[in-house]
């Protein structure tokens, strides 16, 4: 095992409303920043999905205590999933506020910024694979083997329900948690877009082509996305050519 060494814990950055989209399926759009010299903020979401008087957090951002009063009144804060990757930093917050039990996927560590390789601030209780149960009822797992390792969660209710990390995207616009540096930036590289496979997932987890295809074989009508707004209804149709062009891409590689 790595050694661990414990770092302060990122602060609330602002963020919208909890908005309930599906019974018990909630989301709210914060915001995340990137270091360095120049203000590169923009959006990000979470999920809050909730069995009984459980809440289960995927793709989590810390709330301000405003929020997280709100967040209380839906009911108790049990498990945090973190689906993609690139995201996680908001994770052992919620572990230590709530006592909650952190899921992330076998290969996933928690590092400061985008280096995989530097020693991890925090470890997961449970490593999840392909054959874990998740503490979700009628809920299973599509699993990319990218590096890092990537997954969506689907919903099996309402026709379907993709929560999707860094693959899936819908930022049809630069919302308002982006910075202007953040917005030029983003607009440049290519996420500002709607219904989009993340360029840069793209590039730096390099998934395969059959699993990006693999895609178009779940059953859903909703995509509820880590970056951009939600897509409620039509949501395979509407993914369908950004799916299909992004398989082929990576198989002429």
């Amino acid at each position: 095992m790595a050694s661990i060494t414990p770092r302060p814990f990122p602060p609330a950055l602002p963020h919208g409303e909890l908005l309930e989209v599906f019974p018990g399926v909630w989301t709210v759009m914060g915001t995340i920043g990137l270091p360095g010299p120049l203000p590169v903020r923009f959006s990000r979401n979470m999920v809050v999905i909730k069995e009984g008087e459980r809440l289960i957090l995927v793709n989590s951002v810390r709330l301000t205590e405003e929020g997280l009063a709100r967040l209380d009144t839906l009911g108790k804060v049990s498990d945090v999933l973190r689906v993609a990757g690139f995201h996680g930093a908001d994770d052992a917050f919620y572990k230590d506020r709530y006592g909650a039990k952190v899921w992330a996927l076998k290969g996933q560590r928690y590092t400061s910024g985008f280096n995989q390789k530097a020693e991890p601030y925090f470890e997961p209780d449970v490593w999840v694979e392909a054959s874990t149960q998740l503490p979700l009822r009628d809920a299973r797992l599509y699993l990319f083997s990218t590096r890092p390792p990537e997954g969506i969660l689907l919903l099996e209710r309402e026709g379907g329900i993709l929560v999707t990390g860094d693959a899936l995207q819908n930022w049809d616009k630069a919302d308002a948690y982006f910075s202007f540096v953040g917005k030029v930036m983003m607009k440049l590289m290519g996420f500002i877009k709607p219904h989009n496979v993340g360029p840069g997932w793209l590039k730096q987890a390099r998934p395969k082509a059959a699993e990006l295809s693999g895609l178009l074989e779940l059953d859903f009508e909703h995509v509820l996305p880590a970056h951009g707004s939600n897509v409620i209804g039509g949501a395979k149709a509407a993914f369908r050519p950004a799916i299909e062009r992004a398989a082929a891409a990576v198989d002429a590689r």
